[in-house]
């Protein structure tokens, strides 16, 4: 955090890193009207930009104590600006969101840190806090981490535990480490400067886990939750939208079953991936049922094209290094977008292929929708089309063919798509499929 003394006011303004154009934060809590510069748990108001202490919200009176030091992801517009109505809404949170949170309170509050046995040794292993001689205090992926998240799960989410959580919470560390984003990486790798395997640090331990926000996450943020007076979540299951926004259902054809990540098919001639064609032999011999899920558009952010971050775009296992052109996945076929989407022309990329992180890497390239699955690759579904670098073979729906010649490291790739005018009713129906910031990202119903 960065505070800037010189306000109109003589109060000091504490600015995040990255906020939305002209949002200031004042540290000046709008009920006690202390300074909240120096609490770690407090709440900037979206109207005023008064940043509020936790303690002194009166929705939170009966749960106050629930609340994590660090976490302010909420949409919160305080007495003041809402003549005492105050609102308190829960945004969503991703996984390196939660990592976050976790790593802050165990490195703040040494009363939050698990304790007890583990009957299941679920979480075994070496835990902290350690230190090592660069001043942070390091805890374990597994023995630290992934046990607190277990402890407080129903803080951050509703939804069920998943098989490969704990897969899911140190894929966030390492993706989101200094190895990986040198310039603004929020966790330190215990293995990478001291060879302790599985021990992670905050790279700077008093900045909120919010204040690595990007502008454009920041506009995505989704109102996910409201709260019982108890503090537990209700999830927020239908969002109001405007008459004239109506989602198309016929537009989201659904065949049976439930949309899920997809399991690699068996090894088979010229195609990665069983065919959803009911009719195909790859279909019949796979017998998998496909849901076809679309997604809201989102707008293009301001600035030039690059590798997206953000979960909408990216497969969470995706590097994208810091000059966000250059992307790797270190294990399995899955997708990263870019920033930009196109709806009418001509269109032209390049891309240099580097040299593979494993011997037997291979990859596709190609253009994808925003509803193409990040768990698989492109020209997988019926959003995406690619083409393979070895062997040569162009996918769509996951039907590949062969086409042109193999191409490996030290190529430069050119992509080229022709997309044609859109006609009124056309570009009406791309309008209606625009996502509005404010409401919940989903699927179309």
């Amino acid at each position: 955090m960065h505070v800037d003394n010189s306000s109109e006011n003589g109060e000091d303004v504490v600015m995040k890193d990255k906020l939305l154009p002209k949002m200031k934060q004042v540290s000046k809590c709008s009920y006690c009207e202390n300074n909240s510069g120096e609490s770690l748990k407090t709440v900037p108001c979206l109207e005023c930009g008064s940043r509020c202490h936790i303690d002194c919200i009166n929705c939170t009176a009966k749960f106050k104590h629930k609340i994590l030091l660090g976490d302010d992801f909420f949409h919160f517009k305080c007495h003041k600006c809402t003549d005492g109505n105050e609102r308190f809404r829960r945004y969503h949170l991703s996984w390196v969101d939660v990592v976050h949170i976790t790593l802050f309170n165990l490195t703040h509050n040494p009363a939050a840190r698990p304790s007890g046995a583990d009957p299941s040794n679920q979480f075994g292993g070496e835990h902290g806090p350690q230190e090592y001689g660069d001043s942070r205090v390091y805890f374990h992926y597994k023995a630290d981490v992934a046990r607190f998240i277990d402890q407080h799960w129903a803080y951050f989410w509703t939804k069920a535990r998943g098989e490969t959580w704990i897969n899911s919470a140190s894929s966030a560390l390492s993706t989101n480490s200094t190895e990986n984003v040198p310039e603004d990486g929020r966790f330190e790798s215990g293995k990478a400067k001291y060879n302790k395997n599985g021990m992670w640090a905050l790279t700077d331990d008093l900045r909120f886990p919010s204040s690595y926000d990007s502008l454009q996450q920041q506009k995505t943020r989704t109102i996910m939750y409201t709260f019982a007076e108890d503090g537990s979540l209700i999830e927020l299951r239908t969002q109001a939208t405007n008459g004239r926004r109506k989602r198309r259902t016929d537009a989201t054809p659904k065949a049976a079953g439930s949309r899920a990540k997809k399991p690699r098919a068996g090894a088979h001639s010229g195609n990665d991936y069983a065919s959803p064609g009911a009719g195909s032999k790859r279909g019949a011999r796979a017998r998998r049922a496909w849901s076809i899920g679309m997604w809201p558009d989102i707008d293009n952010p301001q600035g030039p094209a690059h590798m997206s971050r953000e979960e909408t775009h990216a497969a969470a296992q995706y590097v994208i290094e810091s000059d966000r052109l250059t992307v790797w996945n270190d294990k399995g076929y899955r997708m990263a977008k870019a920033s930009h989407g196109v709806e009418t022309g001509a269109w032209y990329f390049e891309a240099q292929i580097l040299p593979g992180v494993r011997p037997e890497a291979n990859l596709r390239i190609g253009w994808s929708q925003i509803s193409g699955e990040l768990q698989a690759p492109c020209g997988y579904d019926v959003f995406s089309y690619s083409m393979r670098a070895s062997p040569c073979t162009r996918f769509h729906a996951a039907i590949g063919s062969h086409y042109g010649v193999e191409f490996g490291p030290g190529d430069t790739i050119g992509v080229l798509m022709y997309l044609p005018e859109l006609d009124n009713d056309e570009r009406q129906d791309l309008a209606d499929r625009k996502w509005r910031p404010g409401e919940r990202y989903r699927q179309f119903t």
